[in-house]
């Protein structure tokens, strides 16, 4: 009966601590880079271009605001002054999934000109998101620096 006892005791411990060790790897960032060019305005005859997935590399930094960037003349954010957590390539559809401690972030997206965000929050925080502690936050990009609005 001992060894029997002492077995589901330690089945019952590993579930225990692979739980604990699982659960905190459960949040993070996960979501999709559209890319949205040309004529996006409303008018008879105007064929807007669907809004594809596009394969890009993310920077995600330290929650960043606009005083801790410059922009070059092209409107790309360089010079970034907050500390970069981590790059990712997303997938050819363009989404993407990645597994993040909680906290306030910024994600940037890489292109030829630099580094592109185009949303903003009421404090000037650059493309924030929040990770919650078990949860993914939902982040969808566009890149519109070509599209006509």
């Amino acid at each position: 009966m001992v060894p029997s006892i002492m077995r589901r005791s330690i089945i019952l411990l590993y579930i225990v601590i692979a739980s604990c060790a699982t659960s905190q790897n459960r949040q993070g960032i996960k979501g999709q880079v559209l890319w949205i060019s040309g004529n996006q305005l409303p008018g008879p005859g105007v064929n807007r271009s669907a809004h594809a997935g596009v394969k890009r590399e993310l920077y995600i930094y330290e929650l960043t605001t606009l005083s801790q960037v410059s922009q070059n003349p092209d409107g790309f954010f360089e010079n970034i002054q907050t500390k970069l957590i981590t790059t990712i390539a997303t997938s050819s559809d363009g989404s993407f999934k990645l597994k993040l401690p909680p906290g306030d972030y910024s994600v940037f997206v890489k292109e030829k000109g630099g580094l592109f965000a185009n949303r903003f929050d009421k404090n000037n925080a650059i493309n924030p998101v929040a990770v919650k502690e078990r949860q993914y936050a939902w982040l969808p990009i566009t890149v519109d620096y070509q599209a006509a609005y």
